[in-house]
């Protein structure tokens, strides 16, 4: 066991490493979300945020997981909400660990998995409710396969029940358990070996069915859900998966080894809980890290060969201070970084442009810094942010155009009486030299101009 406990302990610099800045917008308007979730004692039904879609009914997809970020923010700070969702992280490491454990896995060929695994993962390891789908994911995998083999089939049912309870209240994203499930029944169905217990994985799925209905929006989640991805269309990582990308092709190809992997072992809830990964990865590239994390466990256990375990004793030296160097490396940058622990990123966000925004002011913003303005400003009403099914597709690419200084200004800016844009765009190129508007901050991410 403490080679299992060494192996995660390896895991934790990385942890900080993504955890010191906040980098996504989304967090930010999460956390007003969630203090004034708090403060109001209910979840708020309408937009209370913008200008432009003030009063408008909105579905939060993420309600609880906004509570738990507003609580650690008002306990302390930004440098809470950090460190809780490094916690989250920290959890995905050690399921992903004890489910290689699980399937027979070295604990030194379970740590190098991870280790190399965690470059592919960075990016999305941010501090959002995607955070919970990577936990739920594993969690659900572990309980599925102890629905198979135990004889005592009640509590792993009655476990999957609660998990997927929490898990829709945390993040929509539990309806991604309901096809993970799906399919496990299939393919538990078909497999002579495993058929005798399909009864039981069909009572998992009608379980998850039933309680991804307990919501406070009941049914209307799915819609919801729906209709996020349908207007996400300027949105990265809802675009399907792109093989010309070098990351995204490795990680799809890492999913697809595991994917032949767990079908050869004859694993019937890994390979259901792949190919579902597979399937919404080619949709919408978000699904990717999922893919990687289900597939590290087989992957760590197909790499415990004794071959490569004799390998790795007779190169104990070699790799053991390979280990320490990248150790070495992991725990000075995030020991180099740790003042910045949970601050806003640098490269992305203003400080004193923010600031300086008068309050109740109508504000154009760019889509990126309307998160941040929402939760350091929130007596100024912003024009979008990063709830792009709320806003629609179509306000969204209108705002994106205004940005690159396209159209007539008076009409684009109609209504706004402060602009906050990254001086690169083409609008703060064409509000230097406007006579209505005066420049009244600039930092390198930001300028702060007010209409005259």
């Amino acid at each position: 066991m403490k080679f299992w406990i060494l192996a995660w302990l390896a895991f934790l610099p990385f942890v900080l490493i993504r955890s010191e800045n906040l980098a996504e917008s989304d967090t930010f308007w999460q956390i007003r979300t969630g203090v004034l979730t708090i403060a109001q004692g209910k979840i708020p039904s309408v937009d209370p945020f913008s200008w432009t879609v003030s009063g408008k009914p909105w579905t939060l997809n993420s309600w609880a997981f906004n509570v738990v970020l507003g609580l650690s923010y008002e306990a302390a700070g930004l440098v809470g909400v950090a460190l809780v969702c490094a916690c989250l992280v920290a959890v995905i490491g050690a399921l992903v660990l004890l489910l290689a454990r699980q399937l027979g896995a070295s604990p030194v060929v379970s740590a190098w998995a991870l280790l190399i695994g965690a470059p592919l993962l960075t990016l999305f390891l941010s501090a959002r409710p995607q955070l919970v789908d990577y936990i739920a994911v594993l969690a659900l995998v572990m309980f599925l396969r102890r629905l198979v083999e135990t004889r005592q089939p009640a509590w792993p049912l009655l476990a999957i029940a609660a998990l997927t309870i929490l898990w829709v209240n945390l993040h929509a994203g539990a309806l991604l358990g309901v096809a993970i499930v799906g399919a496990s029944t299939l393919l538990v169905f078909l497999r002579r070996s495993t058929r005798r217990r399909s009864g039981w994985l069909l009572a998992a799925l009608l379980t998850t069915m039933l309680c991804s209905l307990v919501n406070p929006y009941g049914t209307g989640l799915v819609a919801q859900t729906l209709e996020v991805r349908s207007e996400s269309t300027v949105i990265i990582e809802w675009q399907p998966f792109n093989p010309t990308d070098p990351l995204q092709l490795m990680m799809f190809a890492f999913g697809l080894l595991g994917l032949g992997v767990a079908a050869r072992r004859g694993d019937p809830v890994f390979t259901a809980a792949i190919g579902v990964a597979v399937c919404g990865s080619v949709t919408a590239m978000r699904v990717l890290p999922v893919l990687v994390l289900l597939a590290l466990p087989v992957l760590a256990a197909l790499a415990s060969h004794e071959v490569v375990l004799r390998y790795f004793a007779s190169r104990r030296r070699m790799f053991a201070q390979a280990a320490a160097a990248v150790l070495v490396i992991a725990v000075g940058l995030a020991f180099f970084n740790l003042p910045s622990f949970g601050r806003p990123d640098p490269a992305h966000f203003p400080g004193a442009a923010i600031k300086a925004i008068p309050a109740g002011c109508k504000l154009f913003n760019d889509y990126q810094l309307g998160g941040l303005v929402i939760l350091e400003r929130p007596d100024v009403p912003v024009f979008v942010d990063s709830r792009n099914d709320l806003y629609g597709a179509e306000r969204v690419t209108q705002s994106l155009r205004v940005l690159d200084g396209q159209g007539d200004l008076n009409e684009g800016l109609a209504g706004a009486d402060c602009v906050l844009v990254p001086p690169a765009t083409g609008l703060a190129r064409r509000l230097h030299t406007s006579p209505v508007w005066d420049l009244k901050s600039a930092e390198a991410t930001a300028e702060l101009f007010i209409r005259r």
